[in-house]
């Protein structure tokens, strides 16, 4: 889904949140991700905008398609499991690196208008080929964001959010969505003589998840992150592991499998007696976010006096369940007292949709492993869509 709220300077925040004290560890987490050809390793640190929290990132390469030569290498890539494809901010690109670009049956090139919770992103749909670690995806359409050659942004994109499309903004140079599906769920458009109305293309034009066009281990993925301490880590260094039994280092082993809705994706998290019934785990999230108009808030995260123990009970499509505690702490404290901290585990922030408990990535430290299963892929758990830990 990706769902940031950005980290403003320490200073700053100090002056616009009055809330509570605390104590913190400041730690670094630098446990190493499993080796393998199937796994890149994810880093959480401040990203290329130097404020992030809570988001991370890998490195992809991309080239022309069949060429060995027109390629690029893009780090600060980042990992969500609520979107699908990849996208790439246009500026973290060299101005001669050049893409075959999607098209119309009239020649239009094909554009996108990317909603995400945080904003949109605009911009060309071309062809890549893609490698992340050694595995690779041919002839797959990606999104270019922000690209100067198409930088009006018609109504009918910025009118569903304020678009995001430099790496300021985006706070990464690219996105690489790697969900429980296979196309993604963007608006279309074609710009004939410089007018823009919306278009449909066809499915194998549509920006897709790469993962699902490896050769291999294209069932789904995983991501290991370590546990941090109460006060955060400057750093934290994890794995994105692709397929799901399909290599020694990618089973199932003891985890719960928790199927989701096959239309939404989305399953039931129980909080405080509600059951929100769109509700997803989320690496793309940098928080935690949940209703809960009880707890205190400063500049759009949780502030709670005192750090808070609470439990929230996840339920697939299945009936699997599973009872499952986190805290949330003072955003405050914990930027305070760790100004160079960007991984932490108990960060949340309200959810402005009321049947949405949205658990991001301070969820998945310290966890195992978390799976996703792509929809109508076939893993030694069933078929997807489902997660697991």
């Amino acid at each position: 889904m990706r769902r940031l709220i950005t980290l403003v300077p320490v200073s700053v925040f100090m002056l616009v949140a009055a809330c509570g004290g605390g104590s913190s560890d400041l730690s670094t987490s630098t446990t190493p991700p499993t080796s393998g050809s199937n796994v890149a390793t994810i880093t959480v640190n401040s990203g290329p905008s130097q404020n992030s929290v809570n988001t991370g990132f890998v490195t992809v390469t991309v080239c022309a398609p069949g060429s060995t030569t027109n390629c690029q290498t893009v780090d600060n890539i980042e990992v969500d499991t609520g979107s699908y494809g990849l996208r790439l901010v246009s500026s973290a690109l060299a101005s001669t690196f050049t893409l075959p670009p999607e098209t119309d049956a009239d020649g239009n090139q094909i554009l996108e208008c990317t909603v995400f919770a945080d904003g949109v992103s605009w911009g060309p749909v071309d062809t890549a080929d893609i490698q992340i670690s050694g595995e690779t995806a041919s002839s797959v359409p990606v999104q270019v964001i922000g690209d100067p050659n198409f930088s009006a942004v018609p109504a009918a994109c910025s009118s569903r959010g304020t678009p995001d499309d430099t790496v300021a903004m985006f706070g990464a140079n690219g996105i690489l969505g790697v969900g429980p599906y296979v196309q993604d769920d963007g608006f279309y458009f074609t710009c004939p003589s410089g007018t823009c109305g919306e278009t449909q293309p066809t499915l194998a034009q549509e920006v897709a998840n790469p993962v699902a066009s490896f050769a291999a281990d294209n069932n789904g993925v995983i991501i290991e992150l370590p546990g941090i301490a109460a006060g955060g880590a400057v750093t934290v260094t994890g794995a994105l592991i692709f397929g799901i039994g399909t290599q020694s280092n990618n089973g199932l082993g003891s985890a719960t499998i928790y199927t989701l809705d096959p239309n939404y994706g989305t399953l039931t998290i129980t909080y405080n007696g509600t059951a929100f019934s769109s509700s997803y785990l989320d690496s793309g999230s940098n928080a935690n976010f949940f209703v809960d108009s009880s707890i205190p808030t400063c500049s759009g995260f949780f502030c709670p006096t005192g750090t808070l123990s609470l439990t929230a009970t996840i339920t697939g499509v299945n009936g699997a369940t599973n009872t499952v505690p986190f805290t949330v702490a003072n955003a405050t404290t914990l930027f305070d007292n760790n100004p160079s901290g960007t991984a932490f585990d108990s960060l949340a922030a309200p959810e402005g949709d009321s049947d949405t408990f949205d658990f991001g990535l301070p969820f998945f430290y310290g966890v195992t492993a978390v799976y996703t299963a792509i929809s109508n892929a076939s893993t030694p758990g069933g078929t997807g869509p489902y997660v697991a830990f």
